[in-house]
């Protein structure tokens, strides 16, 4: 019998962002290797259709999680069984992230409180470029929510699900500890122009700067602007009043968005970090500290999360991860070049190696007083330069190529690893400035014969172009990353397994084959769960 599995038996679960990939592979995890858990807690936020109506967390349950591919494999050995095991071990649980008690009514919560061994919070947003106030909300003052809940159980662990890049710029080994309590990352480099950075001032710093954003989006001066641009644009169409107002509405709260971005990308790189979404996860880790007290919790790190190695099934993915939106866009020839470092090691690690690990420490969390913290990353021990990785990916485009929409082959040129000002002032010269030009025509000068078609690829060149742009602006802090998470944790954990835990809850990164994984596991995985090819 596994000693981890036998460890699950009859335990409670609660799991937090359980629609989220990673907590997916955990899930199936648990329900194929220890179907005698007691019971999994899976909070799911609730969400509104178009048409207004509420879908529930009963509902989301039924069709984002238990209608995955993930579970393909659990339901081929189990047939109708697999209906009855969800069943009986999977409670949907309406929750909200960032309330007391997550959302939960006093009566669900107090039938539950004493039922629940370990709080797992999955929950959070992985986008890089997320506005600042959504990141704030999700990465720092979700997990504060998340421990108060595990403290207000009745004897609980936690276990917070984080990214090894909290740490920012920082190069060279990164070990595995939480930051110092109040310190920036620029601090830890030595920059001495970096402000001082306190937790809670951090925290009302970015409250304040949404109030404010919100009252100047109102002012009089920014709806005239609004308008002005709004007539531009409707100019020679019918407009009614009631759309107009509704066109005005969507242009303050896109502009909202665009300065909530930029200033979350001002805000981290002043401070270290890349992005709102490393600050704001870095923040949510402060917090846990702050807030824990005596609880019994775990921060894992994993890396960039990207297909399945092995479970359920090799190259299962849920969307495009951290890696993926390159590749397709370097599939379909809009990508000639990008700003990569070949030298460095892109640390990427399978989702089953992460949900595995996760697993593996579970039975660990009350042996330390302190936090205990857990890089879950391949580059230490298995690593993978960059320059080989993008090389793997060139040579399966080149052999597989993806189609145009006439059926003829994409070909994908060989990048030339630009350093990133080489880059970018290559991209605007060849690329931004002529397509600028060519949109100010087609929109300044509407009395000229453009055809509509002229028009629409135009329209898409530009999409196009700034998507590159941002891809730019948001990758190329990793992709120029020179670091090494260590593992020695992760490693002592697993020297300390049974052989038989070791079998089932694999998460030896050194039994990845690079080449083998690019091209056999992860890129056809890709192609059939996200681009639904072949």
């Amino acid at each position: 019998m596994s000693t981890i599995s036998d460890f699950l038996n009859g335990k409670v679960l609660f799991v937090t962002g359980a629609t989220g990939f990673a907590a997916k592979a955990l899930v199936e995890k648990v329900l194929r290797e220890a179907p005698e858990i007691g019971r999994l807690y899976l909070m799911i936020r609730p969400r509104r259709r178009s048409s207004g109506k509420q879908i529930s967390a009963q509902e989301r349950l039924h069709g984002e999680v238990l209608q995955s591919g993930v579970f393909s494999r659990l339901k081929d050995q189990m047939g109708d069984e697999f209906d009855d095991l969800a069943a009986r071990k999977l409670v949907a649980v309406d929750g909200i992230l960032t309330a007391d008690l997550l959302g939960l009514s006093p009566e669900i919560f107090a039938r539950i409180r004493d039922e629940i061994d370990i709080v797992i919070n999955f929950a959070g947003t992985v986008v890089f470029d997320e506005p600042l106030d959504s990141a704030l909300n999700v990465n720092t003052l979700g997990p504060g929510q998340v421990v108060n809940f595990a403290k207000a159980c009745r004897d609980a662990a936690f276990v917070h699900v984080s990214t090894a890049y909290v740490n920012g710029q920082r190069t060279g080994k990164i070990s595995e500890t939480l930051l110092p309590e109040n310190k920036a990352v620029a601090h830890l480099l030595g920059q001495t122009d970096c402000p001082a950075f306190d937790l809670d001032a951090e925290i009302k710093s970015i409250e304040e700067f949404s109030r404010g954003l919100e009252e100047t989006s109102r002012s009089q001066s920014v709806q005239d602007a609004f308008a002005q641009n709004l007539d531009r644009k409707n100019r020679g169409k019918r407009v009614t009043d009631y759309r107009r107002e509704h066109q005005l509405e969507a242009l303050r709260l896109r502009w909202i968005k665009k300065m909530q971005v930029e200033e979350g990308m001002r805000r981290a790189r002043e401070l270290g970090w890349h992005d709102s979404y490393t600050l704001t996860k870095a923040m949510g880790e402060q917090l846990i500290a702050k807030r824990r007290g005596d609880l019994p919790t775990v921060v894992m790190r994993p890396s960039i999360i990207e297909s399945s190695l092995e479970d359920p099934e090799p190259g299962w993915i849920q969307d495009l991860k951290v890696a993926d939106p390159l590749i397709v866009h370097y599939s379909k020839g809009r990508l000639p070049d990008f700003p990569i470092d070949p030298k460095i090691v892109l640390d990427v690690v399978p989702v089953d190696i992460v949900a595995n690990a996760i697993l593996a420490v579970l039975p660990k969390i009350r042996d330390n007083k302190e936090i205990a913290v857990y890089h879950i990353a391949s580059g230490s021990q298995n690593p993978i330069l960059a320059g080989e990785l993008v090389h793997l990916v060139h040579r399966y485009f080149k052999d597989n190529p993806m189609r145009d929409r006439s059926g003829n082959p994409i070909a994908v040129k060989r990048w030339k690893f630009s350093e990133i000002r080489k880059f970018k002032r290559a991209f605007r010269l060849r690329y931004q400035i002529p397509a600028a030009i060519l949109k100010w025509a087609v929109d300044r000068l509407p009395f000229l014969p453009w055809p509509s078609r002229l028009r629409r690829k135009v329209n898409l060149l530009e999409a196009t172009l700034d998507q590159i742009a941002t891809l730019t602006d948001i990758y190329s802090a990793y992709t120029t990353l020179d670091c090494e998470f260590e593992t020695g944790n992760m490693q002592t954990l697993f020297g300390e397994m049974s052989e038989e835990d070791k079998r089932t809850y694999n998460f030896d990164v050194n039994r990845i084959n690079w080449p083998e994984y690019v091209q056999e596991i992860h890129i056809p995985g890709l192609k059939r769960h996200v681009l639904k090819i072949g």
